[in-house]
Protein backbone atom coordinates (compact mmCIF):
# COMPACT_ATOMS: atom_id res chain seq x y z
CA UNK A 1 0.00 0.00 0.00
CA UNK A 2 1.20 3.46 -0.86
CA UNK A 3 -0.27 6.57 0.76
CA UNK A 4 0.46 10.08 -0.48
CA UNK A 5 -0.69 13.04 1.58
CA UNK A 6 -1.65 15.84 -0.82
CA UNK A 7 -3.47 17.82 1.86
CA UNK A 8 -2.49 21.12 0.24
CA UNK A 9 -4.37 19.90 -2.86
CA UNK A 10 -7.31 18.69 -0.72
CA UNK A 11 -6.77 14.95 -1.10
CA UNK A 12 -4.90 11.88 0.13
CA UNK A 13 -4.27 9.15 -2.42
CA UNK A 14 -4.11 5.49 -1.42
CA UNK A 15 -2.85 2.81 -3.83
CA UNK A 16 -3.85 -0.76 -2.94
CA UNK A 17 -3.12 -4.18 -4.41
CA UNK A 18 -5.85 -6.82 -4.63
CA UNK A 19 -4.45 -8.52 -1.54
CA UNK A 20 -4.48 -5.28 0.45
CA UNK A 21 -8.08 -4.63 -0.60
CA UNK A 22 -8.99 -7.88 1.18
CA UNK A 23 -6.94 -7.10 4.30
CA UNK A 24 -7.98 -3.52 5.03
CA UNK A 25 -11.35 -1.96 5.78
CA UNK A 26 -11.39 1.14 3.54
CA UNK A 27 -13.98 2.96 5.67
CA UNK A 28 -11.86 2.55 8.79
CA UNK A 29 -8.72 3.58 6.88
CA UNK A 30 -10.51 6.63 5.49
CA UNK A 31 -11.60 7.69 8.97
CA UNK A 32 -8.08 7.20 10.32
CA UNK A 33 -6.48 9.20 7.50
CA UNK A 34 -8.97 12.05 7.77
CA UNK A 35 -8.45 12.24 11.53
CA UNK A 36 -4.79 13.13 10.92
CA UNK A 37 -5.34 16.14 8.64
CA UNK A 38 -6.10 19.73 9.55
CA UNK A 39 -7.86 20.52 6.27
CA UNK A 40 -11.48 19.42 6.73
CA UNK A 41 -12.12 19.68 2.96
CA UNK A 42 -9.60 16.90 2.35
CA UNK A 43 -10.86 13.74 0.58
CA UNK A 44 -9.38 10.25 0.37
CA UNK A 45 -8.97 8.83 -3.14
CA UNK A 46 -8.41 5.10 -3.64
CA UNK A 47 -6.65 3.52 -6.61
CA UNK A 48 -7.38 -0.20 -6.62
CA UNK A 49 -5.67 -2.94 -8.63
CA UNK A 50 -7.98 -4.68 -11.03
CA UNK A 51 -8.35 -8.33 -11.88
CA UNK A 52 -7.22 -8.21 -15.50
CA UNK A 53 -3.77 -8.30 -17.06
CA UNK A 54 -2.27 -4.79 -17.07
CA UNK A 55 -0.50 -5.18 -20.43
CA UNK A 56 -3.56 -6.56 -22.23
CA UNK A 57 -5.93 -4.01 -20.72
CA UNK A 58 -3.59 -1.11 -21.58
CA UNK A 59 -3.13 -2.36 -25.13
CA UNK A 60 -6.88 -2.72 -25.65
CA UNK A 61 -7.50 0.75 -24.22
CA UNK A 62 -4.90 2.33 -26.51
CA UNK A 63 -6.20 0.52 -29.58
CA UNK A 64 -9.76 1.62 -28.84
CA UNK A 65 -8.79 5.23 -28.10
CA UNK A 66 -6.59 5.53 -31.18
CA UNK A 67 -9.23 3.95 -33.41
CA UNK A 68 -6.88 1.43 -34.99
CA UNK A 69 -8.81 -1.71 -34.11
Amino acid sequence: MEIYNKEKDNYISVWMTREEQQLFDRQALTNLLLSTVKNKKCKVVYFLSGKGDLYTNTENLLVRNLGCA
